[in-house]
């Protein structure tokens, strides 16, 4: 059967058995699949197969549920509300406003973008997840980096970096072989065994909580958030305003008010605790944006803040543009092109937002600036291309967060 398009309903199960290219798989509000490349789909009893060989698109019902075996190269599925689930991927994989997902392995780089769930048995590179329900993990051999995650985040094994921000369930890690920072984390946290630093960052809701590290804690806490602190380590530093507090070599227990959030720090290291100031609405981050932790401290200094956004804008500028030059040759002129034009458009929105917070401070906080635009994200074929970078070489993990960040201007 390879008629160009195939009625199955609005939540028809898609199986996609072997495709030894990249798959893109992308929903739409018709009842139909529509395939294209080299490829045939027979009609089952659990819904429609495709085979092919090559890339293949395929156009799916939004509600579709998409079974994949193997895809040789990368995998991109893109506004699927069904349940995604797929055994190994050779390459990267990028989920876009997606249901649930779920692979026994990625072997390349895993991004997630407002996807309803997440899990996979492995992952060889890097995670970056946003806006994601929950997410379940066996072992990250790269760095693992989550924001704004409406559920539990579980992995068992990180080899790189953990990063989480903004996370309303809880957080176990069984194994970290690097640091793991922590941040706005309104759920339990159980970090097993950490062979690099912990940083954690704000307060913590009641229940029993437990960070080890091989190296050193360091936790920054509210001033009038209730805690149970028990600590060990070689040396202690303890900034908090707390009481009842008993010390001898190597150990430390006190508290912050009443109440039952218990937590448990053991570090090899050094253990400091440091209060960090409640922020006043008027100065989060609907006024400030990405810079509002630092700006008090730059003002403090009596710094320029106008003049060293021009500094650093200039400088990350000239790394973008040589890395927009090896872009170029790689891809060629077109797909340089338009690298180039977002890069310069998010750098006038740099130097615009510099100076508007210069003219804000001079008039006082009763005059905010104006909101940002809403960002756009990068396309999937720009993030493959820059992903693919990574893998070969050609770029840093680091030119390509940058790059992404310019793209999403």
């Amino acid at each position: 059967m390879t008629k160009d398009r195939i009625e199955t309903g609005k939540a028809p199960q898609i199986h996609v058995d072997a495709c030894d290219g990249d798959l893109v798989v992308r929903g739409w509000a018709e009842p139909m699949l529509k395939v294209r490349g080299n490829y045939e789909v027979e009609e089952v009893d659990a819904g429609f197969r495709v085979s092919g060989r090559g890339d293949l698109r395929l156009l799916v019902p939004t509600g579709a549920n998409v079974a994949i075996g193997e895809v040789s190269g990368d995998l991109v599925i893109k506004e699927v509300a069904g349940a995604s689930t797929a055994g190994q991927v050779h390459g990267n994989t990028i989920l876009i406003e997606d249901g649930s997902f779920s692979a026994e392995a990625v072997h390349g780089n895993l991004v997630a973008r407002g996807v309803a769930s997440l899990a996979a048995g492995a992952v060889h590179g890097d995670v970056s997840a946003r806006r994601v329900g929950s997410a379940r993990l066996g072992a990250v051999y790269g760095d693992f980096s989550g924001r704004r995650l409406d559920g539990a985040v579980t992995i068992e094994e990180a080899s790189g970096d953990v990063n989480v921000r903004e996370v309303s369930g809880e957080i176990a890690v069984g194994h970290a072989h690097r640091d793991v920072n922590l941040t706005a984390i309104a759920g339990r946290v159980m970090l097993g065994g950490v062979d690099g630093d912990i940083r954690l960052r704000g307060a913590l809701p009641p229940g029993d909580h437990a960070l080890s590290a091989h190296g050193d804690i360091v936790v920054r806490w509210p001033a009038n958030a209730a805690v149970n602190i028990v600590a060990a380590a070689r040396t202690i530093t303890n900034r908090l305003p707390l009481q009842d507090v008993a010390e001898k070599e190597g150990q430390l227990l006190g508290r912050i008010g009443s109440g039952t959030t218990q937590l448990t720090l053991s570090a090899d290291g050094q253990i400091v605790l440091k209060e960090i100031t409640p922020v006043d609405e008027k100065w989060d981050d609907g006024m400030m944006g990405d810079d509002a932790e630092f700006e008090p401290f730059f003002n403090g200094l009596g710094l320029d803040m106008e003049n060293m956004a021009a500094r650093i804008e200039a400088e990350v500028n000239t790394h973008l543009s040589r890395v927009a030059r090896d872009i170029e040759t790689r891809f060629g002129p077109e797909f340089g092109q338009r690298m180039a034009d977002k890069v310069a458009r998010q750098a006038d929105r740099v130097a615009e937002r510099a100076r508007r917070k210069s003219e804000w401070r001079g008039r006082g906080v009763d005059s905010a600036p104006a909101a940002a635009p809403p960002r756009r994200p990068a396309s999937p074929e720009e993030q493959l291309k820059i992903l693919k970078m990574v893998e070969s070489g050609a770029i840093t993990p680091e030119d390509a967060g940058m790059l992404l960040e310019a793209l999403e201007g």
